[in-house]
């Protein structure tokens, strides 16, 4: 979605902030539903966490969509932080490992798990920096430009990601706590799509022309 969104960002304004909300909409899709992949070894964690990543999933959409408003001050940070905080839904899984020792018992999941936010740091760093392209305008218009970093280091978050929940996964099924239920996965993701329902309103920076060039109206 995110190349979707970067491919249509020339054509008209409304059309521009269409493609980004939703590929805001798909980042917040694609981390509750890490939350979830990493909640079902932990029955006592799904049961609280997922409300919580829930609320903050549709929260941080709305966040950025807002953010794209004329009157936003500074919008790069803003979404680096609202796209951060569901990072915290992780804070258990990191207490369990230094508890229990995860470095010992799995060292190589151990480096995948920490390497992702190691990755994650530099990547929100490049975004609200805006380095190289502030130390030299002009130079990286086309190639190492900023945003392009952004994008590589979430990409090797992601990577190292997909391997740690692949190995949690594998132990859960040696020996399930509890299988997952249709409410608790499917239904859970459908509710999702339903909050997405408040974004089609104005934001209230918005005034005439400029409200109706920046309005999504949801597909």
């Amino acid at each position: 979605m995110s190349c979707t969104a970067h491919l249509f960002s020339c054509l008209s304004p409304r059309l521009r902030a269409t493609f980004f909300y939703l590929d805001y909409a798909s980042i917040s899709y694609y981390g509750f539903a890490s939350t979830l992949d990493c909640s079902l070894p932990i029955a006592a964690y799904r049961v609280l966490v997922l409300p919580v990543a829930l609320a903050l999933a549709v929260g941080c959409t709305a966040a950025c969509c807002r953010s794209r408003a004329a009157c936003c001050a500074y919008p790069f940070a803003v979404r680096t932080f609202v796209f951060a905080m569901p990072l915290s839904m992780a804070c258990p899984i990191m207490l369990e490992s230094l508890l229990f020792d995860l470095r010992a018992r799995n060292p190589t999941l151990f480096v995948y798990f920490y390497r992702r936010y190691f990755w994650l740091l530099v990547a929100a760093f490049f975004n609200v920096s805006k380095i190289p392209e502030r130390i030299q305008p002009g130079l990286f218009d086309i190639v190492g430009h900023s945003h392009q970093l952004f994008h590589i280091f979430t990409f090797l978050s992601i990577y190292d990601q997909v391997h740690y929940v692949e190995d949690g996964l594998a132990e859960f099924l040696k020996a399930p706590l509890a299988a997952p239920t249709y409410l608790g996965t499917v239904g859970y993701m459908l509710l999702l799509t339903v909050c997405w329902r408040p974004l089609r309103q104005r934001p209230p920076c918005y005034q005439g022309k400029q409200a109706n060039a920046y309005w999504y109206v949801a597909a």
